[in-house]
């Protein structure tokens, strides 16, 4: 009689540290989204800021769209946001052109050496661990003597050629997966490389061709360091105009939080609508066997 009272007891205690440890855990992954968040939404609030009330920081402010007005005006930025677009998508699209037969031949490919498959893999994985700094000053001088620095080209070339490894190493690791199997047997059934890449293998991989794309878009599109050393006026992209608002007599947070707002607007709506994809891309290939 004594011991249906104790297991009620035991279970109700149970219960208790369960729901104290969902609580606990809660407040502590609200807390770290508000710390997270918090620079963005200060970034945020700080556009619809004066320069004078940017300076001393407060949420308790009259709004005004006139930092926004001044920004969207000017005219150059325009310019710097259509060679932003012109990078990400061309950048992106020949990076995936090119990336994506290239996984599916180191992949699937038949070489006369067996090592030339991981060979080539591991070729392109060291050349992401290739800092862009390390290349800088070769890249310096070819784009002077080419006069690649007076427009979009250049830059572009540079683009693509940093991050094809990037699609490279991301989408062999979703033609890894595929069962080899389903490739013989579309080569038993005629198909050649190409309709085995194109009709075969890109379906089946579409969530990580995405994510890959999208990886590259991002990266593109945030890029500063080679627009800002390798090109012009007239082939910079967005984050060289953000680097404007920063000059010797100081720096101008209102007008550089309502241009980085703006910035990070298109990566942001983006990421949200292909969330899913990119989610089931970067884990799909996580777990082998």
């Amino acid at each position: 009689m004594k011991q249906a009272p104790n297991t009620k007891a035991l279970h109700a205690r149970a219960l208790v540290r369960r729901k104290t440890k969902a609580i606990v855990l809660s407040v502590v992954i609200f807390a770290l989204a508000i710390i997270y968040i918090f620079p963005i939404l200060y970034m945020f609030l700080s556009g619809f800021k004066t320069e004078y009330q940017a300076v001393s920081p407060g949420f308790i402010f009259l709004p005004t769209l006139e930092t926004y007005q001044k920004v969207l005006s000017d005219a150059s930025m325009w310019r710097y946001i259509q060679n932003s677009l012109f990078h990400v998508v061309l950048g992106t699209g020949i990076c995936l052109t090119l990336g994506v037969p290239a996984a599916f031949v180191i992949v699937f490919g038949q070489f006369r050496k067996r090592s030339t498959n991981s060979a080539m893999h591991g070729w392109f994985i060291t050349t992401i661990l290739l800092p862009p700094v390390a290349v800088l000053i070769p890249l310096y001088t070819w784009f002077q003597k080419f006069g690649l620095n007076k427009g979009s080209l250049g830059l572009l070339i540079a683009y693509v050629g940093f991050n094809i490894p990037i699609v490279v190493w991301m989408v062999h690791s979703f033609f890894s997966d595929l069962p080899p199997e389903i490739i013989e047997a579309a080569e038993i059934d005629g198909c050649n490389r190409r309709q085995q890449l194109m009709h075969i293998a890109v379906p089946l991989v579409r969530t990580g061709i995405i994510a890959a794309g999208l990886l590259v878009a991002v990266f593109i599109w945030n890029e500063f360091f080679l627009a800002f050393n390798l090109t012009g006026n007239e082939g910079a992209t967005l984050p060289v105009y953000m680097s404007r608002f920063r000059e010797q007599q100081g720096m101008f947070i209102a007008q550089l939080s309502a241009s980085t707002t703006i910035a990070v607007l298109p990566a942001i709506v983006l990421g949200w609508m292909t969330q899913k994809s990119l989610v089931q891309g970067l884990t799909a290939g996580a777990v082998k066997g």
